[in-house]
């Protein structure tokens, strides 16, 4: 199976501009940090109210984020660093996601039945989804990029996990339960699941899929963990380490971030973080991954050969993350 691969040459740009989804101030935070020199804030750009997943097109050209309280979606020019449209979405805008040929936005509703989507460029809202269940986050892969997979919430019906055929318009229901967020591994040769997303009711389950067959392969645990996310494609950036062997995963006990040989289904390494990490985005020219963590506010920059913390920067209630290349000038 094919890997995803950034649409953008990492060798072109000077530095890496990072936008961080600031919860409780209802903006974007963005630091730029060029590969040897560490990272630090530019600006602060106004969007709705409470900021939450963010998405950055496979190109570079958009940021995207979802104002949860606000039912809308803020797009923001990464160069301008401004914010240059608000579209209207449905109720509770949580998932967001690109298509892998950046044309297309998707964004999921824990209050709404159907997915908006939106054309890229034009900000056109497209014919939405109807999907019939309130849903939480998205996913794509570029290997199969007529498949969109939601997770639903907010409903009595079973298999939480499902698929949307863009072209077929019909939707697979994968047998499962007690699903909250999804991603593929790093090849794209399997998806993951973790479980609960409740913060107040951890759960070590992951659940890990064949995502040809969308038939689950086995459960695993991860005793004295709480994993959540992980650094997706078509979301978080549009850079991906080159070692696709391991992934990493924001654990909400430890707390920390987890280095996972995903084929092994073991843990390497771990990174001690504050409490409530959630999203992470990289920057290959520095070599560094950087996580946000929501309570202790802020973001958390690693040095991917020792796995340790090498900067942090302060952003109240931190969330969302993405990140862009920008050239010189």
């Amino acid at each position: 199976m094919p890997t995803a691969q950034p649409t953008v040459d990492p060798r072109l740009y000077a530095k890496l501009r990072v936008f961080v989804a600031s919860e409780s101030t209802d903006q974007v935070w963005v630091f730029d940090g060029a590969p040897d020199a560490p990272y630090a804030l530019v600006t602060k750009i106004p969007v709705g109210r409470l900021p939450h997943q963010m998405s950055v097109s496979p190109d570079g050209k958009f940021v995207a984020v979802n104002n949860r309280m606000a039912n809308s979606t803020s797009i923001i020019d990464p160069i301008a660093m401004k914010e240059i449209v608000r579209l209207p979405v449905g109720k509770q805008p949580h998932g967001i996601i690109w298509s892998p040929d950046a044309k297309t936005l998707f964004v999921a509703h824990e209050k709404d039945t159907y997915i908006s989507r939106f054309e890229a460029g034009t900000w056109k809202m497209l014919p939405p989804l109807m999907v019939g269940v309130p849903q939480h986050v998205l996913t794509m892969s570029a290997a199969r990029p007529n498949e969109l997979w939601f997770t639903v919430t907010n409903s009595n019906e079973n298999d939480h996990l499902r698929v949307y055929d863009l072209d077929t318009k019909l939707i697979t229901k994968v047998k499962v339960n007690d699903v909250h967020d999804a991603y593929f591994t790093p090849d794209g040769s399997e998806m993951w699941s973790s479980s609960s997303g409740f913060l107040d009711k951890p759960s070590d389950r992951m659940v890990i899929y064949d995502p040809i067959a969308k038939t689950v392969k086995e459960e695993i645990h991860l005793k004295g963990r709480y994993p959540f996310h992980t650094l997706k494609v078509f979301q978080d950036g549009v850079y991906y380490p080159t070692n696709t062997s391991v992934m990493v995963l924001s654990d909400h006990l430890g707390p920390s971030l987890l280095w996972v040989d995903w084929r092994e289904r073991t843990i390497i390494g771990e990174t001690k973080l504050g409490q409530q990490p959630f999203h992470a985005t990289y920057d290959p020219e520095g070599d560094r991954m950087l996580v946000t963590t929501n309570v202790d506010g802020m973001v958390n920059v690693i040095d991917m050969k020792t796995r340790q913390v090498v900067q942090k920067l302060p952003v109240t209630k931190a969330h969302g993350i993405a990140s862009v290349g920008i050239a010189a000038p």
